[in-house]
């Protein structure tokens, strides 16, 4: 029987046409149905966590308007979406000035609580964001957002306040402690007001300066505002004088 090569040409390319839309098939004794998938959030800066069942209802929340040095206090409503009881385990805050307590830990299904959240307003201005993350017994969390907006105070120049005391020596002091190299030290104690690449936040942008000298004076001696103290350690501040320069430089060689 005489078989034309057009008749094996087509029947070749039918055959390669439907190996190459096949649906991989799961490997033998695993269902696809089974296969949790973690939840990934997109947050910058965030690793990935599998969502907890015990969520914030809202997750997003606006707390208005406030004056620099009052305390914002907000309550955030959680609930547990599951079908069985679920433990908050741990809260935790984006920083030292936010303290936040759940008024329960057990809930039920479908059951709520609340957590308080207390926020200090020392030396913010303008657009403030900050987080409350709760982690269940299982290791998973959830995650709030809130944003406020500090309006100045006058009655704040005579604070005798800093923001090296206190709560804030959290964020603005200890973190120093143990870094000798320019990035990780702007990380430490610079990045959280005047953005993560020096190109400006709650404070002033840094890439455009390239006056070491100057820079190490503003470093050192501050501005005279309870908002940019002197970080030197004459000054109270946490920085050397290694330090100091070892940050300084880095920043007089950032690209505008």
């Amino acid at each position: 029987m005489f078989v034309s090569p057009r008749f094996i040409f087509l029947a070749s390319l039918m055959l390669l046409v439907v190996a190459c839309t096949q649906t991989e098939q799961p490997e033998q004794g695993m269902s696809s149905q089974n296969v949790t998938q973690p939840v990934v959030s997109h947050e910058v800066g965030d690793t990935e966590t599998l969502e907890s069942k015990l969520v914030f209802e809202p997750a997003r929340v606006d707390m208005g308007s406030v004056k620099e040095g009052e305390e914002a206090t907000v309550y955030l409503r959680v609930r547990n979406s599951g079908d069985a009881m679920a433990q908050i385990a741990d809260v935790q805050t984006s920083c030292g000035c936010s303290v936040a307590e759940p008024e329960e830990r057990l809930l039920m299904p479908g059951g709520f609580t609340r957590i308080k959240v207390v926020i200090d307003t020392f030396a913010k201005l303008d657009d403030v964001k900050k987080w409350v993350s709760l982690t269940d017994t299982e290791g998973r969390s959830s995650k709030a957002w809130l944003t406020l907006n500090v309006r100045p105070n006058p009655h704040m120049g005579d604070s005798s306040r800093s923001i090296f005391d206190g709560k804030c020596a959290a964020c603005h002091f200890d973190t120093a402690k143990g870094k000798s190299k320019g990035p990780e030290l702007y990380k430490a104690v610079c990045g959280m007001c005047h953005g993560a690449a020096a190109e400006g936040a709650a404070a002033p942008a840094l890439r455009q300066h390239r006056d070491k000298q100057l820079l190490s004076t503003l470093i050192a001696n501050g501005t005279g505002s309870q908002h940019m103290p002197g970080f030197a350690l004459k000054e109270g501040g946490p920085l050397t004088d290694e330090q100091i320069s070892a940050l300084s430089e880095w920043l007089s060689e950032l690209d505008e």
